[in-house]
């Protein structure tokens, strides 16, 4: 193969480039657009030669992109595409957002000089590609997870190119790029000026970025630069003598098309959709009659966004209008076809002139009709469960719950985690709390005693029973997903888990779901940078992609004034990290000196309440706070003990309005003494061989965390009681629906 290329550019570095990164020898030589142009009509700047067989005329690939995709499929083992048609795809997504957000404003910084009008539009253009960048780079190593693609390739060949053409240029993306605006950005571009491949097409610029005294930068370490993680963030690197090279299949167009425009993509479209004929579906959020029931004007809303439309429906211009008043207003369903309109309506650019409308379902009473317009509490929607996802405040919760749980998959996917799916059924007890739901099928319908089998002892006989033992639901995932750490390596499990705590407050749940990362070969510090952050990761994503939802729950009487400013401090700054020896010993001082009373005296040894945990995230440091080495009287028996004999490698992470959301460890490798932690404990080796059974054969160092996904949400929303954070609460004395 061989390179023809008309000019010296970002274009033809990209093509080298990634030549040097696939390990293949591509000559190069310049020649005219013209003769580019006579050897293929589609020549630009670059054309690759290939050849063909024996005596052949040499074909053509045109198109930077489509040249760079060309030699990564001619060296398959370099992995340029990723590793799958998953990975190919997110790697064409990221060299489309190059080439329409980054190419276009770089060039006219390279070719108007920083001071012009021009450059100016184009550095804001770039602050805010730059800022998502930075966002997205959060959660992964490369752009497109964690090995470097073309995408990389070319995104840092523009930057840097771009850079390197004038200082005004130079100085636009120094200025930009900061420890303190975008980290993530910056320690990525450090590290791809640190390839050599990248060096060799852009030698003047590479070193912008590189770490430095004044620029507080980490410095990427000898994996970074090797294309696998820095050691804090060390969970993303894949060997590749373990993984096989895939040449993807083409996977025709999907079938699927809605027939309508949804809400959100009709708001975001704003002034663009003015003029344009939609059908839109939904519910009614009100609708209210005018001008002698003339006219009639409806809040559109269909699940995908917090807002709705607005729907304007007249009797001589809307056909469906008279079955429209019968239908019963605020609740009823229907489908409207419309024009796109300019709307004068306040906050909203658009709004429908209804050409059609059909009722798909209407409100048989709206005296009975439970969402009824008007102000509902939040027990009273717990009550209506069923109906509750049409209240804007439901309706937001559950946005914001399938974004966590997305962001979840995608921070353990991008980190080179596998997933698990635990048991809910067991005979085991993580916590050893014994409060546990139990499975049987002992019970006969009508529930008399005198049915259930019991021994000889008048015990109930759980061999009759349908596991042939004492059976129940799961408190937690974390014995089961360790035994596939200690054969895959970094894995995690997310699913619902079950507590029988008799406690109405507002923290607890007797449902919930956890989310369960288990690290091989971890130790503490480790798991509890895992923790921070994937925390963090998850808060970012929410204020990135649920802005108008937390907007919502921000001005909502029953959200939390101040709620994304608090967030952001979440992010801000590295947590802070303390003993739970220490954090008693400044519990007490602050009692002596006055400062603070606390219900419960903060004794050394006792499990710290809310009040206290709470205290030291929002009053003493103002953010996230994490807690280690607690008594291993008050922790489970799995958690490796210190060498003091007294306290165990756990942590807690302790977050403002929260108190503990995310509790961790570093698990007892050693099988003596975790069958001496089982004995004080009073639990039977024999209830645990299996899990005994990893520390016999290939022990190894593990740690790992849980966190409660509707905590999580309580963090994230600023509401007060977990209950409202999940679509069907299960508490004492309630589980209708």
């Amino acid at each position: 193969m061989e390179l023809l290329y008309s000019q010296d550019s970002w274009v033809a570095a990209k093509v080298k480039a990634t030549a040097l990164a696939a390990g293949i020898n591509l000559p190069a030589t310049k020649k005219t657009l013209d003769e580019l142009q006579e050897l293929s009509p589609l020549a630009t700047e670059v054309l690759l030669a290939v050849p063909q067989r024996s005596g052949a005329t040499p074909g053509y690939v045109s198109g930077c992109s489509a040249i760079m995709r060309a030699l990564s499929r001619a060296a398959p083992a370099a992995r340029l595409l990723g590793n799958s048609a998953i990975d190919e795809a997110r790697v064409d997504q990221w060299l489309d957002l190059v080439w329409n957000d980054i190419e276009v404003p770089c060039f006219l910084l390279k070719q108007q000089g920083a001071a012009s009008d021009a450059a100016a539009l184009a550095k804001s253009d770039l602050g805010a590609v730059l800022r998502r960048l930075d966002g997205h780079l959060a959660g992964t190593m490369f752009l497109a997870g964690a090995r470097l693609t073309v995408a990389d390739i070319a995104l840092a060949v523009v930057v840097f190119d771009t850079m390197a053409a004038t200082e005004g240029a130079r100085a636009a993306f120094v200025g930009a790029v900061t420890t303190e605006a975008t980290p993530h950005l910056r320690r990525y571009l450090a590290l791809m000026g640190q390839q050599a491949g990248i060096k060799a097409v852009v030698p003047s610029a590479p070193d912008a970025f590189a770490p430095a005294a004044a620029g507080g930068v980490e410095a990427p370490d000898a994996n970074a630069v090797a294309g696998l993680p820095p050691s804090r963030a060390g969970y993303v690197a894949a060997d590749a003598k373990c993984e096989t090279a895939f040449t993807p299949v083409a996977v025709p167009p999907g079938r699927f098309k809605r027939d309508r425009m949804r809400v959100k993509e009709l708001l975001g479209a704003g002034a663009k959709a003015v003029g344009k004929a939609v059908v839109v579906k939904g519910w009614a959020r009100t609708m209210r009659l005018a001008a002698k029931n003339s006219l009639a004007f409806i809040d559109l809303n269909d699940g995908s966004c917090a807002s709705g439309v607005q729907v304007v429906c007249s009797k001589g211009e809307t056909a469906g209008f008279e079955a429209l008043k019968g239908a019963g207003g605020t609740g009823c369903s229907v489908a409207v076809t419309a024009t796109v309109k300019e709307s004068p309506k306040k906050n909203q650019n658009v709004e429908l002139q209804a050409s059609a409308v059909t009722v798909l379902g209407s409100v048989i009473n709206p005296e009975t009709y439970p969402m009824a317009k008007k102000g509902h509490s939040l027990e009273y929607l717990r009550e209506q469960a069923h109906m509750r996802p049409r209240t804007r405040i439901y309706s937001s919760l559950a946005r914001v719950r399938h974004a966590m749980a997305y962001a979840t998959h995608k921070f353990f996917n991008d980190h080179g985690f596998l997933y698990v799916h635990t048991p809910l059924i067991t005979s085991a007890d993580c916590e050893g709390a014994g409060e546990q739901f139990a499975v049987t099928t002992l019970m006969s319908e009508e529930g008399k005693l005198a049915d259930i089998p019991s021994d000889e002892n008048g015990n109930i006989d759980f061999t009759k029973d349908f596991f042939s033992r004492r059976s129940s639901l799961t408190v937690s995932g974390q014995l089961n997903v360790e035994t596939h750490c200690c054969a895959l390596g970094d894995v995690y499990t997310f699913g619902p888990t079950f507590r029988a705590e008799n406690s109405h407050t507002a923290r607890h749940l007797a449902e919930f779901w956890m989310i369960e990362p288990e690290v091989a070969f971890c130790d503490l510090a480790r798991d509890i940078d895992l923790a921070e952050d994937y925390l963090k990761y998850c808060v970012r994503y929410a204020l990135e992609h649920c802005s108008d939802d937390l907007e919502f729950f921000e001005n909502s009487p029953f959200g939390e004034k101040g709620l994304r400013a608090r967030l952001a401090n979440v992010i801000a700054a590295p947590f802070h990290r303390m003993t739970y020896t220490e954090a008693v010993e400044l519990l007490q001082a602050h009692v002596a000196a006055g400062t603070k009373t606390f219900e419960e005296y903060p004794d050394w040894g006792i499990d710290l309440g809310s009040e206290h945990e709470r205290y030291l995230a929002e009053v003493v440091y103002k953010k996230p706070v994490v807690l280690t080495d607690y008594p291993k009287g008050i922790k489970a028996f799995y958690m490796r003990l210190n060498d003091d004999g007294e306290t165990v490698a756990a942590a807690d992470v302790l977050a403002p309005k929260i108190g503990e959301v995310i509790g961790g460890s570093q698990r007892e490798e050693r099988l003596d003494v975790l069958e001496r932690r089982c004995a004080e404990q009073g639990l039977p080796i024999e209830a645990v061989w299996w899990y005994l059974d990893l520390r016999k054969y290939g022990t190894i160092q593990h740690a790992g965390f849980g966190l409660g996904f509707e905590r999580l949400l309580m963090l994230v929303t600023g509401l007060d009681n977990i209950r409202d954070t999940i679509p069907f609460p299960r508490y004492p004395g309630h589980s209708e629906f």
